[in-house]
């Protein structure tokens, strides 16, 4: 629970960013099973700024055929609704919280550390082979992955200077980012991610990572595996350096989710080697930001 005393402080934020509509609008529709791609083309049509990115994605070398697509329908078709929910929401995220002046906090390689803890998360639950009942699902892992750590931005954006003090005390120090941030403000960027989610009306799944992500043995219980695979890819993103979420320190701590999943460093290497592999779809979410 936050403190009141900062909970009064982020009250106060003049201008709080909020998600356009459309991703609101998009996500009801696609959880709907009746759902329908004129319906989608319907919603995304309202976003020339999100269209314009689904196009351009579509038409990568990555996604590209024969020919060209020329159509938002064709696009959608082709993509699914999956990938194109993910590429609506990492555009809003990514346009809501652009890339600031310079600064010690690179929100570029911040945002590359996000986009890799998703497709970690994603290619660690495929690799754990659960049923299907217990499979989380590829959209939901990304979507954990892009803001798992969306409370770090709300320090840096809104307490600037406060959250560079902590920066630097965490590297000074060699302590966990999260335990300077709580040193500094009282409160940590999950807990502070927590309260943006709430602000969003983002899913119980993703609130319960966004402020579970670093202490996954307190997260809900239906929500715990969910949790420790986003917990263990963003330990394995920041490990290896895929991206930079501003955590310089490296903890030496037993990497207690893997023992849990009863994952190996031998396992833990494979399933890095496939992200990867796959982190080809990740550059064209990096030209977004």
């Amino acid at each position: 629970m936050l403190p009141q005393k900062i909970k009064n402080r982020l009250e106060s934020i003049e201008n709080l960013p909020t998600l356009p509509l459309v991703i609101d609008h998009l996500g009801r529709a696609l959880r709907d099973p009746d759902a329908d791609v004129d319906r989608v083309v319907g919603i995304i049509e309202d976003d020339p700024a999100i269209m314009a990115r689904i196009m351009k994605v579509v038409n990568s070398s990555f996604y590209l055929g024969a020919r060209k697509v020329v159509s938002l329908k064709q696009a959608i078709v082709k993509l699914g609704f999956q990938t194109v929910n993910n590429i609506a929401m990492s555009a809003a995220v990514f346009s809501t919280f652009p890339p600031a002046s310079a600064t010690r906090f690179n929100r570029t390689e911040f945002w590359r550390h996000c986009i890799y803890t998703g497709i970690t998360a994603e290619t660690l639950s495929s690799y754990l082979d659960r049923p299907s009942q217990d499979n989380p699902g590829q959209d939901l892992l990304h979507l954990c992955g892009l803001l798992h750590d969306i409370g770090k931005i709300v320090f840096e954006q809104f307490f600037h200077e406060q959250f560079l003090q902590a920066l630097k005390l965490s590297q000074k120090e060699q302590v966990p980012l999260s335990a300077a941030e709580t040193r500094v403000f009282g409160v940590n960027h999950a807990q502070a991610g927590a309260w943006l989610g709430q602000k969003w009306n983002l899913s119980e799944q993703v609130l319960e990572v966004i402020r579970w992500h670093h202490d996954p043995d307190m997260a809900a219980a239906k929500h715990r595996e969910l949790v420790k695979i986003c917990s263990l890819a963003d330990r394995e993103a920041n490990k290896r350096r895929l991206g930079n979420s501003g955590n310089g320190y490296a903890r030496q701590t037993r990497n207690e989710p893997a023992l849990e999943f009863e994952l190996d460093n031998d396992a833990l290497f494979h399933v890095m080697t496939l992200v990867q592999e796959e982190s080809s779809k990740s550059t064209l979410l990096m030209s977004f930001i």
